[in-house]
């Protein structure tokens, strides 16, 4: 008898806290992903940051500290109304110290850590009902919104994903340094109730931080696991791809799953990378492809796929700043969030992400016969072109190609036999990858005036044309 008294009572104390959690959990609004170049991520994150009322927390590899930012111009006003912000900034003491002055000079709390810290999150008013978190590939800097792609990804009322990023936020406090006035007297940590556990949960975090010192692999290995489970499509976008394991996952499930849809598109940067495992793939006959903008890498001239995703049966997400490395997993901080977009909210977001890697997939694939043709004519030929492009942010040539290494190989060769390389006299190599055009005549660099006129037929190659980008100013 005293335990049919009691049941019944422990089982209305769980039903009223499952509807406690039911209604904050209905408070979610759906995450909403941003895609850059230019695809609004950093004036929804400086419109978020104007809402912000009380606290906002940052962990960010890199931000531009110009009145160009609307993210920074954002920040400062958020100070100067009352907003504590508390922001722990990659090098710090560094390559960015002169950001870490002007962040300071603002009114920002700021502080760094000794680890790289790849993170690019902000949780927002974290203890009240307004909270809101920007998470994704995209640091708060110019290149990231006019140049690169990236995706930006704001999720409303999601409790459970703040608290997972406030303790984010919390372990990395405790190891940071004060480097701003202040900034010591508000090291406190953000503490906030753990989420109801009768709520599911269909978006989740994890970190690299929890790696630390215990030798484990908590995001490579998720990673693994959601791509084991794809029954129809594993569609993978990722800036570097260096890490062992994951690429050893995915070409076993080449071979257990042959009918899988494999799509996986990677930066320019790793088409000679000799650390990257992309050649693993290639070799296991998976399809990748590279986000081609020059014919060599060069930073100041890349505009970069630097994306970290990877979509499953075109319904789990995963993203985040986690390149597929193995230092991003033992050494770095980087985070993660899985989202299933099997739910409703979520739908919308796991579309927005296939919509992105097909996009991507395409680039300029109907403008590369032309390319090829013109770049690998011979003198003689009514396609042969004297001069010929280096880097594509020009107007002369701005198009941007996604391209296999079979297909790039061929015309990237062309740049190397025309003079990009090239011996001194006194033996060593000279590599002429900051010049902006070559000229396969005189064999070397082309030293006169931009060339007139278009690479391609200005019929054919056009900003306006499919799959070309708009010209963007070498930095």
């Amino acid at each position: 008898m005293t335990r049919l008294t009691r049941r019944p009572g422990a089982l209305l104390t769980a039903l009223a806290l499952l509807t406690v959690a039911g209604r904050a959990e209905a408070q979610s609004t759906r995450p909403e992903p941003y895609f850059s170049p230019r695809g609004g991520g950093a004036e929804a994150t400086a419109r978020l940051i104007d809402a912000a009322q009380q606290t906002i927390d940052v962990a960010m590899y890199s931000v531009t500290t110009t009145s160009a930012s609307p993210i920074f111009v954002a920040l400062e006003r958020a100070v100067q109304r009352g907003v504590r912000v508390r922001f722990i900034l990659n090098q710090a003491t560094s390559a960015n110290k002169s950001r870490a002055t002007a962040l300071t000079n603002i009114g920002v709390h700021v502080y760094g850590v000794s680890r790289t810290l790849h993170e690019k999150f902000a949780v927002i008013d974290a203890r009240t009902s307004r909270r809101r978190l920007v998470n994704g590939s995209a640091n708060w800097s110019t290149g990231a919104e006019q140049k690169y792609s990236e995706n930006t990804v704001v999720f409303g009322n999601h409790y459970h994903l703040v608290h997972q990023f406030q303790e984010e936020f919390n372990r990395l406090m405790a190891v940071a340094r004060p480097l701003s006035p202040a900034a010591a007297e508000v090291m406190q940590p953000v503490v906030l109730s753990p989420p109801s556990p009768f709520v599911r949960r269909y978006e989740t975090a994890l970190f690299s931080s929890l790696n630390h010192g215990n030798g484990t692999s908590i995001i490579a290995d998720k990673i693994i696991e959601v791509m084991r489970s794809a029954e129809r499509s594993v569609l993978i976008d990722v800036a570097h791809f260096n890490c062992v394991s994951i690429a050893k996952a995915l070409v076993d499930l080449r071979r257990a799953k042959p009918h899988l849809r494999i799509e996986v598109l990677s930066d320019l940067g790793s088409f000679s990378d000799t650390k990257s495992r992309v050649r693993d793939l290639e070799r296991a006959g998976i399809e990748v492809r590279y986000k081609v903008y020059s014919l060599v890498w060069l930073h100041p001239r890349s505009q970069l796929m630097h994306h970290k995703t990877m979509i499953v049966d075109e319904r789990h997400v995963v993203a985040g700043s986690y390149n597929w490395s193995e230092t991003a997993e033992s050494s770095n901080y980087e985070n993660v969030v899985v989202i299933d977009g099997g739910v409703s909210r979520n739908r919308a977001c796991a579309a927005a992400y296939v919509a992105e890697h097909d996009k991507l997939w395409n680039l300029g694939r109907d403008i590369f016969p032309r390319f090829r043709a013109a770049m690998l004519a011979q003198p003689g030929s009514p396609n042969f072109k004297p001069i010929i492009p280096v880097h594509f942010d020009t107007p002369y040539f701005d198009g941007i190609m996604t391209l296999t290494r079979n297909e790039f190989a061929p015309v990237r060769a062309v740049a190397f036999s025309a003079g990009i390389l090239e011996r001194a006299p006194d033996g060593s190599t000279i590599y002429h990858n900051s010049v902006t055009y070559l000229d396969r005549v005189a064999g070397g660099p082309h030293r006169g005036p931009a060339p007139a006129g278009r690479f391609l037929d200005a019929g054919n190659a056009t900003s306006n044309t499919p799959g070309l980008t708009g010209s963007v100013p070498g930095q």
